[in-house]
């Protein structure tokens, strides 16, 4: 073989090689494209298992949120709450994941990766707003039925003071028995009230139930006072029963004045503390809510 000869074929072998080469690269570069791809479909799987896991919690929120306060569903949101940290890590991984994939992922997959995205953020500001209005609704649903209870007892011994008043004012001793046994009625009735909003002031302090209780307890002294008098009139020490009038009078308009103070019932006032506690919340976790729907819808109509 002459010597140019040689040298061609030299030439020609390399040219194979290198073609070889290239098309190996071109090959491995292609596979590290559909790879990456590949890979960047899989976290957007991952993402939307996430996501559906995370769901689980943000409905079972979400139904507490837009229900009524009963004992139930102060239930239900006293269980509810330990679980929305994981559900917030959940979501929190989802647009993890899906910032990772989105620089390899096709137009067709970024549409659902920003979709999944805007739902994955709302429900997260959902349950960043979810503790304390779940909060507040254990609070109302362990408040309420107490106060409920001793605004009803409350009334009931009202009314028995009421007819201890009218009975000793008839200035008999047949009167002043039935006054005798009607007011130690109304303080047992009025000590039960106490108790009770008591406890609702513990549930709920935001509520202002002391309130309540320091009128009892204003109405409790005025009966003391009743009683007094009850005693020294069936003693037969009628200037000493007398004397007890003016005090009674006084424990009387101080209760008056107390109770015009207050809101118009303890249930009143609950609902009042609910808004000024959960209000802002409220509308912020409603607000993240509607961007949440509407990513939703459009995820399932894809």
């Amino acid at each position: 073989m002459t010597e140019e000869a040689k040298r061609n074929r030299t030439i020609w072998t390399v040219l194979i090689v290198t073609g070889v080469i290239v098309v190996i690269a071109a090959g491995l570069a292609g596979w590290r494209v559909m790879s990456g791809r590949l890979e960047s479909a899989r976290k957007l799987d991952t993402t939307i298992v996430l996501v559906e896991s995370a769901d689980k919690t943000v409905i079972a929120v979400d139904k507490v949120v837009r229900s009524e306060v009963t004992s139930a569903v102060g239930q239900d949101a006293r269980t509810l709450a330990p679980t929305i940290s994981t559900a917030t890590r959940q979501l929190e991984d989802a647009v993890t994941l899906i910032d990772e994939a989105y620089p390899k992922l096709n137009n067709a997959e970024r549409h659902k990766a920003d979709l999944l995205r805007t739902t994955a953020k709302a429900k997260l500001a959902m349950l960043e707003q979810a503790p304390l209005i779940l909060a507040a609704n254990v609070k109302v649903a362990e408040s309420q039925p107490l106060a409920e209870q001793a605004w009803a007892q409350t009334t009931a011994a009202d009314k028995l003071a009421d007819e201890a008043v009218a009975s000793y004012n008839k200035l008999t001793k047949a009167g002043a028995q039935t006054s005798a046994v009607k007011n130690a009625e109304a303080e047992k009735t009025f000590q039960s009230a106490r108790d009770l909003f008591s406890r609702a002031a513990t549930a709920f302090p935001e509520a202002g139930m002391d309130r309540y209780v320091a009128y009892v307890e204003q109405k409790l002294a005025q009966i003391a006072i009743s009683r007094k008098s009850d005693a020294a009139y069936l003693a037969g020490q009628l200037a000493q029963a007398n004397s007890y009038i003016a005090a009674y009078n006084a424990a009387d308009a101080k209760g008056i004045a107390m109770v015009k103070a207050l809101p118009a019932t303890p249930m009143l006032a609950i609902a009042d503390a609910y808004k000024r506690v959960a209000d802002t919340a409220t509308d912020t976790y409603f607000k993240a809510r509607d961007k949440a729907s509407a990513a939703d819808q459009s995820l399932q109509s894809m």
